[in-house]
Formats: structure tokens, C-alpha cells, sequence
């Protein structure tokens, strides 16, 4: 399964916008994943455990990754979107809580898809893109598309979730945690440095802001 970019927008544009089969469309563009910042309103238990935002979005948990979620608390998802029975919603993949300072989180975010939306792209155009540049009419399997897009994400999912949990954690541990090569780990902390996800205390060891 291909491992898309999740792209950071604001609460009215998944609700103001179409989702057809597992992508919205923002400006034109077909985005798989997406990444929101909201307040817990309801904790919808049933068969899969979901979550209302204060925005009226549906975070669906088919993982049940964040049963220490509770409501009024402030949180930053990623995740899948997708539409059920006309009903759209964000798969979770991953979350952080960010019940602190939570103004000041909401302006970073705006700031942050300011300066970062430039970058969105039609990820079906970068798929043929790919296809064509690389793999002249092959047929091209799920397997292949995952060496294409998927490691790059996940790995920098895996850190962050990794330093999420220990609260701080130094870079050889992060090293040694994550089992992928200096140059990789050391592109993936500078990615999540400067797009406000971790900080440094001290040189050499990281936090989740």
C-alpha cells in the first residue's frame, strides 16, 4: 500500500471539500492523507472507536490506537481520508496531544499551510509521473509503489511516534531504535526540526513540541 505525504489543512477544507473513493480534492489536487489539528467533542464507542472534533470531522480509530483519548482533548491527526455511505471521514494512523497552548498551536498550523501548500501535488499525476519516468510501460504492483513512496513516511512516523512516547530521546538511541542509516535519520529529524514537529533541548537529544 502506498505510502502518501500527509499534507497539514485546516478543518473547513475537509468538511468544504470532495472526497471520492480514498482521496480529497483540495485546489484541483487529489490528496490520500491529510493532517488536522482539533478538540475532542465525542467519543463515538461502537464496533470501531471514533471520534467527533469540534470541527464536526469523524476521526474513525480501526486500530483502537488512541483509547487514551479523551474528550475536550486537543489533538494533532494523521490519518487516511476516506468516504463511507456518503460520509467522509480521517482514518487514524497516528496522533499527538497538544492540550497545551493550544492558540499558539493553531497559529503555527495556519502558518504552516501557508508556507507549505505551494508544495501539495496531484499525487495520481505523481504516480503516472513515476510509472512512465521509470518503469516504461511495466506493470506496476502495490509492492513497487511502496519502495517508491512508503519508506520515507513511515520511517518518519516511526520517529516521531518513538520520541511522542519517551517523551526525550538522543540520537543514538534514535539510531539504534529505528535500525536505518545516518544519512536517513539525520534528513528525517532536520525535516521534523524545521516544520515545528520536535525540538532540541539540548544538542543531540529531541522532544515533541
Amino acid at each position: 500500500m502506498v505510502r502518501w505525504t500527509a499534507y497539514k489543512i485546516k478543518p473547513e477544507e475537509f468538511l468544504e471539500n470532495e472526497v471520492v473513493d480514498k482521496y480529497i480534492i483540495i485546489d484541483g489536487k487529489k490528496i490520500h492523507r491529510v493532517r488536522i489539528l482539533g478538540e475532542v467533542k465525542n467519543i463515538l464507542t461502537s464496533s470501531i472507536l471514533s471520534f467527533e472534533l469540534d470541527s464536526g470531522i469523524i476521526i474513525k480509530d480501526f486500530d483502537k490506537k488512541g483509547e487514551s483519548i479523551k474528550e475536550n482533548d486537543f489533538i494533532d491527526v494523521i490519518g487516511r481520508v476516506n468516504n463511507y455511505n456518503n460520509s467522509k471521514y480521517i482514518a487514524l494512523e497516528l496522533y499527538v496531544k497538544r492540550n497545551d497552548n493550544r492558540e499558539k498551536w493553531k497559529e503555527l498550523r495556519d502558518l504552516e499551510i501557508e508556507k507549505t501548500r505551494k508544495y501539495m501535488e496531484d499525487e495520481d499525476q505523481i504516480s503516472q509521473q513515476q510509472y512512465n519516468e521509470n518503469y516504461e510501460g511495466e506493470v506496476i504492483s502495490d509492492d513497487i509503489l511502496e519502495d517508491i513512496y512508503g519508506d520515507k513516511e513511515e520511517n518518519k512516523d516511526m520517529i516521531l511516534r518513538n520520541i511522542d512516547e519517551k517523551g526525550e530521546v538522543s540520537y543514538e538511541e534514535l539510531l539504534e531504535i529505528s535500525k536505518i542509516d545516518e544519512k536517513e535519520l539525520d534528513k528525517i529529524l532536520d525535516e521534523l526540526l524545521d516544520d515545528g514537529e520536535i525540538y532540541e533541548p539540548k544538542t543531540g537529544v529531541y522532544r515533541v513540541l
